[in-house]
């Protein structure tokens, strides 16, 4: 007797004629929904971007801490840390102070930063 041969569970040659019907009909909807997909891919829409400036951030000479004051254009940490030691003796009233504080800015550091300070006391 010869042994039977093997058989997979699932062949598509023995597929009934509904069932290739139902595998059309989900060929047919993916080709579908791609192919709207893929013609929607190429338009686009227009969006309008405004800029906004926004205003500068001032720092607060008399209150800033030491990495605050450090940003400021021509201040470095050791002028920052003089900048702190003359404050809690006298508060900073203004540029020529602020340069007196901090041991010496140049005339073009102070002009550079005048739209960025704030003298509160």
């Amino acid at each position: 007797m010869s042994e039977p041969a093997d058989i997979p569970a699932f062949a598509w040659y023995r597929l009934h004629a509904r069932e290739v019907a139902a595998l059309l009909v989900l060929l047919l909807v993916f080709a579908a929904v791609s192919s709207i997909a893929l013609l929607r891919r190429g338009l686009t829409h227009d969006i309008e971007v405004t800029a906004q400036t926004q205003k500068a951030a001032k720092v607060r000479i008399n209150r800033a801490g030491i990495a605050e004051l450090s940003a400021l254009p021509g201040i470095g940490v050791r002028k920052a840390e003089r900048i702190v030691e003359a404050r809690s003796k006298q508060p900073i009233e203004d540029l020529a102070a602020l340069s007196k504080a901090a041991g010496g800015v140049s005339a073009a550091n102070l002009e550079r930063m005048k739209p960025f300070v704030e003298f509160e006391p």
